[in-house]
């Protein structure tokens, strides 16, 4: 049986590097040299940029990108998955799975805000009225999912928006 959710449709169409990315850069996460990996890059904005800026940046994602592999490399971007996947389970396997791509760092980030167009309550979060699913977090409620799945206390970056 299929989920209803469309989780295609959360993909954001932008013109310049995502927020994460931007703060993993800044914040010299991501290091001259390394290899990016980006779980779930939608698009692939993010993975187009780095690349045109020298860095060594593949990218998977299950609609848009579902034949390129996963890669490990240095740094591996989870950005704004998270909160996409209705499925507790399969929400906790993208996360280990990215974890275990992950050879220096992993940047996850999610929504925050809860400033989602009208939708119906859906499993732990919100079926919006595009189809789209998002689950929102706290910072507080983030750091502990990921440390909870993970076994690992996560340093917490930036909040931002995308």
């Amino acid at each position: 049986m299929g989920t209803p959710v469309a989780r295609h449709k959360t993909a954001m169409k932008r013109m310049r590097m995502s927020r994460p990315m931007e703060r993993a850069l800044a914040d010299r996460v991501v290091r001259d040299g390394d290899a990016i990996f980006d779980y779930g890059c939608g698009h692939g904005v993010d993975v187009q940029l780095l690349k045109a800026a020298g860095y060594a940046a593949t990218g998977w994602d299950p609609h848009f990108a579902p034949d390129e592999p996963h890669r490990p490399a240095d740094v591996v971007q989870l950005g704004y998955v998270l909160n996409v996947i209705e499925n507790r389970q399969e929400r906790q396997d993208a996360l280990r799975r990215a974890f275990a791509l992950a050879q220096r760092a992993l940047v996850v980030a999610v929504r925050v805000d809860r400033t989602v167009l009208a939708g119906d309550e859906f499993e732990d979060g919100t079926l919006t009225k595009h189809g789209g699913f998002q689950k929102f977090f706290t910072q507080l409620e983030l750091r502990e999912y990921v440390e909870s799945v993970l076994g690992v206390k996560p340093e917490v970056a930036d909040i931002g928006v995308a």
